[in-house]
């Protein structure tokens, strides 16, 4: 499966909500603006290298937190 088109669409969702001032996402959030099985979202967000903006801090997935902003 090629998840390359995927990863690009959960990143420009990521921009979205950033651009929406949103500093924390929840995969829920994207999987309503994409509409990719959330499932697939946590799998990407775990195991590629995405292009997250600066501004974001977290990401959850029903309460646990599945990606941190190192600092």
């Amino acid at each position: 499966m090629d998840l390359e088109k995927y990863v690009r669409a959960i990143e420009k969702s990521l921009t979205q909500m950033v651009l929406r001032e949103m500093n924390s996402v929840d995969v829920s959030e994207i999987w309503i603006d994409t509409s990719i099985p959330v499932d697939l979202i946590v799998e990407i967000l775990k195991t590629r290298q995405l292009k997250i903006p600066e501004e974001l801090q977290t990401i959850t997935n029903a309460g646990k937190t599945i990606w941190v902003r190192k600092t």
